[in-house]
């Protein structure tokens, strides 16, 4: 029997060296693998995306460079519109709920991988089984449909350019417009030239009305001085005829008050006069008294001319009729 336990003692010991070599070989892979390891703690975080693009279980978390945890399951939402990414944070590390989630690419064709970016760390802390959610990775694929859209575009653009601008008929108005441009900037030329010769020769005519101008500027400042002085005193005496209106206005009221009545009495006299009322008025209606009146007039006018022709005291001169015994003193035929 001891024989046969000898025996037995070297595959048992190569059994052993090769179990001992495959448990050291798990725990390396496990070690340096992606995935999470199997004894060490750590808290989960749930970053919800549009679309995870190539991002593959087993892809590392890093936050601000350094790797604290990976990815444990990729999965759908219940309404299928999002995607669920279980990552298992390893490190001991703090994640406020400002912190952003990205999915980032390691170089132009390098794995994808879950960034998290801390910003201000304002807001709680993130709890085992927190949902958060990550900004759309960039795509690729879609990038080169949008490029090649926009090339597209850019193609149906230049057709139009071709079709409509750069059409005969066009090209004829570009090489007209231009040929008449150049025409005009020739006029122009001229027209300049002329302008310059014309300067060159009215230059002393300019210069005497220049210093005209000046001479009548400098004559005007002393004016402009006279204008503001005759501003001013105006300016003062409306100010005293306000003062004067303010003080004396009961008497120009009472003032204005009796030029109304004196109008109103004026009124009514003339309403008097043309109605024939009163002394003046059955004057101006009646025709006898209208004519004794001429008549009265007739008979003044007479005397004023006789007082300006003869005096104060002439009287006129009586004449006796002829009798037998009044002798005739004047010349007789024969005498």
């Amino acid at each position: 029997m001891s024989e046969s336990m000898e025996r037995k003692t070297p595959a048992a010991q190569v059994g052993l060296f090769v179990l001992v070599g495959l448990v050291l070989i798990a725990g390396l892979l496990i070690r340096f693998s992606k995935g999470a390891s199997l004894w060490r703690s750590g808290r989960t975080v749930i970053v919800s995306a549009g679309n995870v693009g190539g991002l593959a279980v087993g892809a590392p978390v890093n936050m601000s460079g350094v790797r604290i945890g990976s990815v444990e399951t990729i999965s759908l939402s219940t309404d299928g519109r999002r995607v669920l990414i279980r990552c298992r944070i390893e490190q001991p590390v703090t994640l406020f709920a400002d912190a952003r989630f990205e999915i980032e690419q390691s170089g132009f064709l390098g794995d994808q991988f879950v960034a998290i970016v801390p910003t201000k760390n304002q807001g709680s802390p993130l709890e085992d089984g927190a949902q958060v959610t990550a900004v759309d990775p960039f795509n690729l694929q879609e990038a080169a449909r949008s490029a090649v859209g926009l090339m597209t575009r850019l193609d149906q653009v230049v057709e139009r350019v071709d079709r409509m601008i750069l059409s005969a008929s066009t090209l004829k108005d570009v090489t007209n417009t231009l040929a008449n441009l150049r025409r005009t900037s020739e006029r122009l030329d001229r027209t300049l030239v002329e302008v310059e010769s014309l300067v060159a020769s009215e230059k002393p005519a300019v210069s005497a009305t220049v210093s005209n101008l000046q001479a009548f500027s400098t004559t005007l400042a002393p004016l402009s001085g006279q204008v503001g002085a005759l501003v001013s005193r105006a300016d003062s005496l409306l100010v005293r005829a306000d003062a004067l209106v303010a003080t004396n206005e009961p008497a120009l009221r009472e003032a204005l008050g009796g030029f109304r009545d004196a109008s109103v009495a004026a009124r009514e006299l003339v309403q008097d006069l043309q109605a024939g009322r009163g002394a003046v008025g059955a004057l101006l209606k009646d025709p006898k008294l209208q004519a004794e009146l001429g008549a009265t007039l007739g008979h003044m006018n007479t005397a004023s001319s006789n007082l300006a022709h003869h005096g104060l005291f002439w009287k006129p001169r009586r004449v006796e009729p002829l009798t037998n015994t009044t002798g005739y003193p004047g010349r007789g035929p024969f005498r």
